[in-house]
């Protein structure tokens, strides 16, 4: 069964005094549930855009997407932030951690933010798991690459949704911290029964993944 659809998407950016970009053109793709895919191509090839709407973190200009059978670019905001705390983890290649809040508290945010009491002791017990556990209350500066990740790791999976998307999870991490960031993802990925949809440029974490989708040029090859 399907977790995620999309048909025909089209997105284009707008740029002052020049051509429209045209990053999606008419994609389309079906998605099982725990199903691993992973979305190769070369850079500006509409790998990252493509996560982001899927993902309801952006709309198309045009198309259709549903997860788990609810119709993502027809929702309202209220109804699409709500989705996108319960059922969707997103891990992006900056991090994107919140710099005023430490480890754990980056970790147990979106469990507070869906009204679970239990955030704080989820949030503790996976920085334990993930050998984080004598730096709940680091700060995103006193952190290294690899341990951003790992609390960005433990951020996506704490509701544990049915969805994950991953945009470079190693993108900025060397080959040491890439291949633990790597393993650790896959073991949450199956402690959780997440689906997981990732873009990578790396071809052995693209080899791990049950189906690889390559893209050219806004389309899907």
């Amino acid at each position: 069964m399907s977790i995620l659809e999309a048909e025909d998407v089209v997105k284009t950016y707008e740029r002052a005094g020049a051509t429209a970009v045209e990053a999606l053109r008419g994609v389309s793709l079906s998605v099982a549930a725990g199903e691993f895919v992973a979305i190769t191509g070369s850079s500006g090839s509409g790998k990252s855009t493509l996560l982001t709407v899927l993902s309801g973190l952006d709309l198309p200009n045009s198309g259709r997407i549903q997860i788990a059978g609810t119709e993502v670019t027809s929702a309202r905001e209220e109804d699409l932030a709500s989705l996108r705390n319960q059922m969707i983890g997103f891990i992006f290649q900056d991090f994107h951690l919140v710099p005023s809040l430490n480890a754990w508290e980056n970790v147990a945010f979106p469990a507070e933010l869906a009204g679970r009491a239990e955030a704080r002791d989820q949030a503790r017990a996976l920085l334990v798991r993930v050998g984080l556990g004598d730096r709940l209350e680091s700060f995103p500066h006193q952190l290294s690459g690899g341990e951003k990740q790992r609390v960005a790791l433990c951020r996506a999976v704490i509701n544990r949704p049915a969805l994950l998307f991953a945009d470079e999870p190693t993108g900025n991490l060397d080959s040491r911290n890439g291949q633990e960031v790597v393993q650790l993802l896959l073991e949450l990925k199956a402690e959780s029964g997440s689906t997981l949809v990732l873009v990578t440029h790396s071809e052995g974490l693209a080899g791990l993944a049950d189906r690889v989708l390559v893209m050219s040029d806004g389309r899907i090859l």
